[in-house]
């Protein structure tokens, strides 16, 4: 007599969702570290106000100048010279060719000051200037 072999369905997989949620929060939290201290890398300075300022789309290979309202040059955070500016622009070239610089300016700053900068970006390579303002109400 054959013995007959009852096969019982496979048991219902229970999908947990904890592992998901932690997952998700800790992404979340990252982001939200990566962002501040993106923001913290650059010296806060008073853009000047213009009403034709357009917010850019592509904020990719964006190296970051600012000048304060007396005209000492930023890095980043971390204020330079002239020389040493000019140098790390050239390094940052031969590592990424596609490097725009952005330059932040004080409303304060005169012009010469300003030019100096762009002049000096110029004279490395750097020909993808972009000049940072604050869009008018």
């Amino acid at each position: 007599m054959p013995i007959s072999v009852r096969r019982q369905p496979p048991p219902d997989e229970d999908f947990q969702m904890a592992p998901m949620i932690d997952m998700v929060f800790l992404l979340l939290v990252f982001f939200m570290c990566v962002s501040t201290m993106a923001q913290a890398e650059k010296k806060e300075v008073s853009l000047p106000k213009s009403e034709e300022s357009e917010v850019a789309e592509d904020l990719d290979n964006r190296g970051i100048i600012s000048l304060d309202a007396e005209g000492a040059i930023y890095m980043g955070a971390v204020e330079v010279d002239l020389s040493t500016m000019r140098e790390r622009i050239e390094q940052a070239l031969r590592e990424n060719p596609k490097l725009k610089i952005q330059v932040r300016a004080d409303a304060a700053v005169v012009y010469g000051k300003i030019k100096t900068v762009l002049k000096a970006c110029a004279e490395v390579g750097a020909y993808d200037v972009i000049y940072s303002t604050e869009q008018a109400r």
